[in-house]
């Protein structure tokens, strides 16, 4: 081979190794003119890694979670699609890449099993399947939907809200897919968040909230009191300890908190501030996975205004 030549095909490569974050297959190897001695001799005196069957990590690129994806993909081959939490990671809907990595295979085609590789045998439709970042991937409906299956119901009420808040999908369009899926793995829980989503994550917010206090031994006080707030005017507050002058607000869920609820809170909180009152904020999430949290808080707010 020319130096020339050579130049050329290590650029090609550079290329490819920018675009897929620094993971090559086998056959992109060959393609690019690599020998099969020659890459063993990469392999042998470290400049490659072996990352996954058939696919190598470069020396000079870190063994990040978007290349253990990539080279998940690249193992698999044919047309895999990424679904599932890994998809909604892929979108950036969830803070941990998940593992294992699901990918949905066709189900004529057989795989060999792969170290942290969950196959899914099923089609997803062409119209449920996209390429973002240089991966087949489920589009942002389907990729909520099963990530949320996946997850279970607190889990996914975070994959669910935070692409709700973003506006990756809408809750129309959740719900009409719901209804294709309704027999799939997984619909309860699906049915269950999208009931959350449209609206009933508030209302299951005050609940919790009333039910915690009362196992913390936390009384004294009234829920939805409306009050004439000097400066604001009429507001129904969620809960409020009338002798230590303490409200407690409940949120739902990210997404419910739009413009509309900021504009009105921030008044409606610096008004009640100005009149002696002391604002205690929860939400969904807290009530849910840290409630000792949230009663230890409110106890302690309480305790210093008694």
């Amino acid at each position: 081979m020319g130096i020339e030549e050579q130049r050329r095909r290590d650029a090609r490569l550079h290329a490819l190794l920018r675009r897929q974050d620094g993971v090559i297959s086998l056959d992109q190897a060959r393609e690019l003119g690599f020998s099969d001695s020659t890459i063993r001799r990469r392999v042998a005196t470290k400049q490659w890694f072996r990352i996954a069957y058939r696919v190598y990590l470069v020396a000079t690129h870190e063994e990040t979670p978007r290349a253990t994806i990539r080279a998940a993909m690249l193992s698999v081959g044919g047309e895999a699609v990424l679904v599932g939490p890994a998809a909604a990671w892929w979108w950036g809907l969830l803070d941990v890449r998940p593992a294992p990595l699901e990918i949905a295979v066709e189900r004529e085609r057989q795989h060999r099993r792969r170290p942290g590789v969950l196959l899914v045998r099923r089609t997803v439709p062409g119209a449920d399947r996209t390429v973002r970042h240089g991966l087949r991937v489920t589009t942002p409906v389907p990729t909520v939907l099963d990530a949320a299956a996946t997850l279970g119901v607190d889990r996914g009420a975070r994959v669910v809200d935070r692409a709700l808040q973003r506006q990756v999908v809408t809750l129309e369009a959740l719900r009409r897919a719901q209804v294709r899926r309704s027999g799939r793995r997984g619909a309860p829980v699906t049915a269950r968040l999208l009931a959350l989503a449209a609206g009933g994550a508030v209302s299951e917010a005050e609940r919790l909230a009333h039910t915690r206090m009362r196992r913390g031994g936390i009384d004294g006080w009234v829920a939805n009191l409306p009050m004439d707030v000097p400066g604001f005017g009429r507001a129904v507050v969620d809960v409020a300890f009338l002798a230590e002058k303490v409200i407690l607000e409940i949120d739902g869920w990210a997404y419910h908190r739009d413009l509309r609820a900021f504009l009105v809170d921030g008044p409606r909180q610096a008004a009640l501030t100005a009149e002696g009152w002391v604002v205690v904020r929860t939400h969904w999430y807290e009530l849910t996975e840290n409630p000792e949290a949230f009663v230890a808080n409110l106890r302690r707010v309480l305790r210093s205004r008694s």
